[in-house]
């Protein structure tokens, strides 16, 4: 950002708070709000910031958008989600960017920040060459500090292979990354032969549709590549010569990745496979979940909610004195706890997953997305390999209330 796009040097000397930001937040190009949105496109007001510093006044949002939803065409144009595993660094710095901008009376362009920013990591991550940047120069000279080795990931995956399954390995990244890594997560260097066929530098999303055709990495060939070979490490390539060159194709295959967009959306709208998202954070937010003092707090609110809707009725038809204060005092109680709940899990932006009431615009893509999603592939060895998820049933409103009886068991109480 300094030496090349020639910000203010004074940029080097900003820390990473990494308690600020979360995944799947959303960046208006047009006002440089930071925000957090449901799955619907509305907008969670008490996420917005400008900076580090939440917006001082709601109603600016709502006077420009005409309320807490996000038109189609806007969102599309104008708003840009984080959400990849390095969206959180990303979301901190162009907030801090845009904070010392403020602080110091800088005139600036909130889509220039977000350009140069996506400008600043591209090169991070590739290099001015595209084959491997500052990142992964660093992360290879010291693995230990990045990584962690996963005795269990190979367990799993040799258990894989002894029950007739195949395994592939479709990455982005550099056969020398990819190789530094493998074997130190493995502690082996015989790490390719935990997989039939291993494909780097794929150039996801763009390996689903592309044409280009696959050549080997690890020595200088220009042959045409007519078949897979165990032991073998290939380069680039598409879906298409994929499926014909292994036969896997459709709901015969699962694939796992961590990127919503990249890794899992073309594969399953476009090539039928079957997927599973590692979603990291999900670990540290069914720990909150679980926790008594959470559990206690959302099982009031949802007394609250019920206690206004019954009270709300009965003011219609009934005249009982100080009901009205009470319903206040109800709603601003009720005010307070989601605020509790959501900052249980950030300060400034809540839960990765949900907003008060509703999923997160991101977890609503997992959903889409992915049939299922965990924190770590090594979870699936608590169940058996020919184990079937089935989902489970979305209740309409007006479903809802006899379905759940039906579930309880307590529909016979009322036959």
């Amino acid at each position: 950002m300094v030496n090349i796009l020639r910000y203010p040097k004074q940029i080097k000397g900003f820390k990473f708070d990494p308690d600020f930001a979360i995944r799947g937040l959303h960046y208006d190009e047009n006002n440089g709000w930071l925000m957090k949105i449901d799955n619907m496109a509305n907008i969670q007001l008490y996420t917005v910031h400008v900076g580090r510093e939440p917006i001082k006044d709601i109603n600016e949002i709502i006077e420009f958008h005409k309320g807490r939803h996000i038109p189609p065409d806007y969102l599309r144009n104008n708003m840009y989600q984080l959400s990849d595993l390095f969206s959180t660094p990303q979301a901190t710095l162009l907030s801090d960017i845009v904070q010392y901008f403020k602080d110091h009376d800088i005139n600036f362009h909130p889509r220039y920040l977000s350009d140069d920013i996506s400008y600043a990591a591209r090169i991070l991550h590739t290099g001015n060459h595209g084959i491997g940047g500052k990142l992964h120069e660093t992360i290879m000279r010291d693995m230990s500090t990045y990584l962690e080795r996963s005795p269990k990931l190979v367990g799993y995956l040799e258990n894989l292979r002894k029950n007739g399954k195949k395994t592939f390995l479709l990455t982005n990244s550099t056969l020398p990354f990819i190789s530094k890594g493998m074997s130190y997560l493995t502690s082996s260097d015989d790490w390719i032969d935990l997989f039939d066929c291993v494909i780097v530098s794929a150039r996801k999303p763009e390996f689903y549709k592309s044409c280009r055709p696959f050549r080997r990495a690890s020595e200088p060939t220009w042959d045409r590549v007519d078949k897979f070979e165990r032991g073998q490490v290939y380069q680039g390539g598409n879906m298409k010569d994929f499926s014909r060159l292994t036969g896997w194709s459709g709901q015969n295959v699962l694939y796992f990745g961590d990127h919503v967009f990249s890794d899992l959306a073309d594969a399953t709208t476009q090539q039928g496979w079957h997927t599973g998202a590692i979603i990291h954070e999900l670990e540290k937010e069914i720990e909150i979940r679980n926790q008594p003092a959470y559990r206690h707090r959302l099982s009031w609110l949802l007394q609250l909610e019920s206690l206004l809707n019954v009270a709300q009725a009965w003011r219609k038809e009934y005249r009982i004195e100080d009901l009205d204060g009470l319903i206040l005092e109800w709603r601003e109680e009720r005010r307070k706890v989601r605020v509790e709940l959501k900052t249980a899990f950030n300060h400034s932006f809540g839960s990765v997953f949900r907003t008060y009431q509703n999923p997160s615009y991101f977890a609503n893509k997992i959903r889409k997305f992915a049939d299922i999603y965990m924190s770590n592939v090594t979870n699936l060895e608590r169940v058996s390999q020919d184990y079937v998820f089935y989902p489970n049933r979305t209740y309409l409103p007006h479903e809802q209330l006899i379905e759940t009886l039906i579930d309880s068991g307590k529909i016979q109480e009322y036959l």
